[in-house]
């Protein structure tokens, strides 16, 4: 780094107002707790422009009450952030990351924090959005944790080098994709896949250009789909086609990069890809909306169902494939309805095919631009919604309205679940309790199941 000039005073020039002087010194500070980012927070002075004041200092990898010398770095607003250079006194809740890329991986976060702190910290998450709007005291279950090596869909990113593709996630807060040799959350028939791709990705992209690779893997095998910046040619296709069968993939398809997902194409079908909701055999579109484990999905459809248990028609908005859907039509007629086509169609195939027939019912409906509301509601027991991560405020108000029995709200994002559950509290509902589920292991990311009844 170029060192910053200096005035004739003899004084370093700030790099902006607001912004932390490139030559600062490091600050000492101990860290009160972690933050929703999952970097530890502590109290320093900090030397902002020309000031000098108390801030919160925001330092990834450390953990509680360490005593830890730190480089501040950037004013973010809320507080400094800044980069650890040495632990001064260590928790002892720290234990040795198992993943080699820990700390230049952008993935994971939290490798080094001990299983029972970090599940208390992730229920600790949901709690504090919910204090937000009031419902501090809701109970809030121990958090459903997937183990290690259990996530089955992953988008990766890919650049091309002059050396060669590198295959991976971006660093922290930047844009460099770390070259992922091994990883401690994918599935193992996901990793077992990549070197191949990476070699693939190297031969067949121009240096310089970029793609992506999302990996699911269903009950039949592992499915990729590519994401390229340009189309190929046939003699391409077919080397993609070649590298499916060497790899035994059920299915490798194609996208455009920019492309909407109907645009997408298969490059290869050996064996149906397939996997089992409730029972039912379904063939989701390539790169479709799955959850991200199968200990995550049991503990949603596990929720889903105590609270629907007894109860009559129900109501799956937002149903993707059917994840939950499927499940619901053991104990009782049910409609499912999502904004995605192809997820639809998916579903209703499956639902023929195991003729269910009028069990369940299907709809293609954009639920943001037109939710279920008023009188659509008449008949239905139980409201299952799962929306994405900016949840679903129109549809949690007509709920609101609603005279339906129960609601069972999943989420994947806490602050918009909190406001969602502030809305239907108002309209009448009581949130008898909420459990936490962390699919993304060692990440701040949480997601949640949380019952309401009238």
């Amino acid at each position: 780094m170029r060192p910053p000039r200096r005035r004739g005073s003899g004084r370093p020039t700030p790099i902006r107002k607001g912004k932390v002087p490139a030559n600062a010194d490091p600050i000492e500070l101990t860290i009160d707790l972690v933050g929703g980012r999952g970097d530890g927070v502590g109290r320093a002075e900090v030397k902002l422009g020309w000031e000098t004041k108390e801030r919160s200092v925001f330092v990834p990898f450390t953990l509680p009450g360490e005593r830890v010398l730190a480089r501040a770095e950037l004013d973010r607003g809320e507080g400094v952030a800044a980069s650890p250079l040495e632990l001064i006194a260590i928790s002892p809740d720290r234990v040795e990351p198992p993943c080699p890329h820990f700390m230049t991986c952008g993935g994971c976060a939290l490798q080094h924090w001990a299983t029972e702190p970090y599940a208390a910290w992730k229920a600790d998450q949901v709690r504090s959005h919910l204090r937000r709007f009031g419902l501090g005291e809701t109970v809030i279950d121990a958090p459903v944790l997937s183990p290690p090596g259990t996530r089955r869909r992953a988008t990766l990113s890919v650049r091309r080098l002059r050396g060669g593709a590198v295959l991976g996630f971006h660093e922290r807060q930047g844009n460099r994709i770390i070259d992922i040799t091994a990883c401690s959350v994918l599935e193992p028939a996901l990793q077992a896949v990549l070197p191949a791709f990476r070699e693939a990705f190297g031969a067949r992209l121009t240096e310089g250009a970029e793609a992506d690779l999302s990996l699911t893997l269903l009950d039949t095998g592992v499915d990729a789909l590519l994401v390229l910046p340009e189309a190929p040619d046939l003699a391409a296709r077919e080397a993609w086609a070649e590298l499916a069968d060497a790899l035994d993939l059920a299915r490798l398809s194609l996208r455009r990069s920019g492309e909407s997902h109907d645009r997408t194409e298969p490059l290869a079908a050996r064996r149906p890809t397939t996997i089992r909701f409730g029972g039912v055999d379904v063939r989701p579109p390539a790169g479709s909306f799955l959850q991200a484990t199968r200990t995550g999905e049991t503990a949603i459809r596990n929720a889903v169902l105590a609270a629907a248990e007894g109860r009559g028609w129900r109501l799956d908005l937002f149903c993707g494939v059917g994840t939950l859907a499927l499940p619901l039509v053991d104990g009782a007629p049910v409609t499912a309805v999502d904004g995605d086509v192809q997820a639809i169609r998916a579903l209703r195939a499956a639902a023929d095919a195991a003729a269910l027939g009028d069990r369940l019912t299907t709809e293609a409906r954009d639920l943001f631009d037109r939710p279920f509301e008023g009188d659509e509601f008449k008949g239905f027991d139980v409201v299952v919604f799962d929306p994405p991560r900016s949840g679903a405020k129109e549809q949690a108000e007509a709920l609101a309205a609603s005279t339906v029995p129960v609601v069972v709200a999943v989420s994947c994002n806490p602050a918009s679940f909190a406001r969602d559950a502030r809305i239907l509290i108002d309209g009448g509902y009581r949130l008898d309790k909420v459990t936490p589920i962390d699919q993304f292991l060692w990440s701040p990311h949480i997601e949640l199941a949380a019952v309401f009844r009238r």
